[in-house]
């Protein structure tokens, strides 16, 4: 697979000539890549930096006339074709350099505060990026220092294109004021600042799901976790933002073409794939348009004692419940065949809990529709698992994933 991307050590040479950052250039890595036939590649970079901070650079594949007009913080390099942007330099989040700088930061997020923290001087602001898709989005997390305050406040910040922002601005504070006697805790609205495309929210306590994974608590934490999906499910919102079943199919094709050109030796069994997949999609019956998470999985689920906190509701719309349901099961059967060495009875018999909580209160055409999600979703985190060269395992990960998304086709969920 790798030998279809750009090769790490021309990519080092050029950045050691064109970049002086002090970076740890020999531990550079390719966070995750973007790439079909037609010549598309992306590709963001990651590298420890002096402080033992992570310095980011996203790369495109630009044509060399388009190279030669680069002006500014970007880097050409005409042998790879590839045009740098290091990061917070993002030609389409501008609003990055002003979210993350500590000082420029700090009146805004006092004034952007000032409701819900009741006027309340602040003294001093650290920045911690923590998920980055150029281009795309960006996650960011300020500890604030308050006037006066015993002790820091955490709050996350979303840095998104203006279009995602105007549709997602008011999601969170609907579904949070809709949300009262949920078993979900969800993240408190803070507010938003229009002029960075930015969405403010509150710390959730608990830790992660899926680290939980091999702990005699995982599977009645999945029963309780299908549960809360279904509710989460019936709550009475209806948003602006809409995934459109009818670009289904489309958007399985150009992941796969994608997947192929990434994971050519198995080129000829994602397209066989992706044919049945086309042709059970479209013999299921139409979905119900419920509230939908959009990234529904354990990763995206805190827990904290007994109680569940749903987290990252950026991709919040109305659309298929059964998707929502077939990401957190693909997930927990990669789990299940991953942990085969260790112990796979606890993800295994978490995987069933959800599934049967999930399904015990799911309507007939949501459980109907729920295998052929789940042989989706197996077969795009196959395509994401390829998307990050710098792990070890992607191709065993991707592997197996494709042989679940067979399984599921063959016998269903059993």
């Amino acid at each position: 697979m790798t030998g279809r991307l750009p090769d790490l050590d021309v990519v080092r040479g050029f950045l050691r000539e064109s970049w002086d950052a002090g970076a740890a250039l020999e531990r550079l890595g390719m966070k995750h890549v973007r790439a079909s036939a037609d010549g598309d590649l992306r590709v963001l970079y990651e590298v420890p930096g002096r402080d033992g901070a992570v310095l980011r650079l996203s790369a495109r594949r630009v044509s060399p006339e388009e190279g030669r007009r680069a002006q500014g913080p970007a880097l050409y390099a005409p042998d790879l074709g590839l045009l740098f942007h290091v990061f917070p330099a993002d030609r389409r989040l501008p609003a990055l350099a002003v979210a993350t700088d500590a000082r420029a930061m700090r009146p805004v997020l006092e004034a952007a505060l000032a409701r819900v923290r009741d006027g309340a001087t602040l003294a001093a602001v650290r920045i911690e990026v923590l998920r980055y898709k150029p281009e795309r989005k960006c996650l960011l997390r300020y500890e604030l220092a308050w006037d006066g305050a015993p002790a820091s406040e955490i709050a996350y910040a979303r840095v998104a294109r203006w279009p995602r922002f105007q549709r997602n601005r008011d999601a969170l504070r609907r579904i949070h004021e809709a949300a009262e006697g949920l078993a979900f805790a969800l993240p408190e609205p803070l507010g938003v600042v229009p002029d960075l495309g930015m969405e403010l929210f509150a710390h959730v306590p608990g830790v992660r799901l899926f680290t939980l994974v091999e702990t005699a608590a995982f599977p009645r934490l999945c029963a309780q976790l299908g549960a809360a999906l279904h509710d989460f499910h019936a709550l009475p919102v209806v948003l602006d933002a809409e995934r459109d079943p009818a670009e289904d199919v489309a958007v399985l094709r150009q992941s796969a073409e994608e997947f192929a050109w990434l994971l050519d030796a198995e080129a000829g069994r994602i397209r066989a794939l992706t044919r049945r997949l086309a042709a059970a999609l479209t013999a299921v019956p139409p979905a119900s348009r419920r509230l939908v998470h959009g990234d529904f999985h354990g990763d995206n689920v805190l827990v904290d004692g007994d109680r569940l906190a749903l987290i990252d509701l950026e991709d919040c719309a109305m659309g298929d419940p059964a998707d929502d349901a077939a990401l957190n099961w693909a997930q927990l059967t990669w789990h299940a065949l991953t942990a085969a060495e260790r112990s796979p009875y606890l993800p295994e018999t978490g995987r069933d809990a959800f599934l049967h909580a999930f399904l015990a209160r799911a309507e007939a055409v949501t459980a109907e529709r729920l295998p052929v999600r789940a042989a989706i979703q197996c077969f795009l985190n196959a395509y994401q698992s390829v998307r990050r060269p710098q792990d070890p395992d992607a191709i065993a990960d991707a592997q197996l994933l494709l042989g679940a998304c067979e399984h599921v086709l063959e016998r269903g969920l059993a």
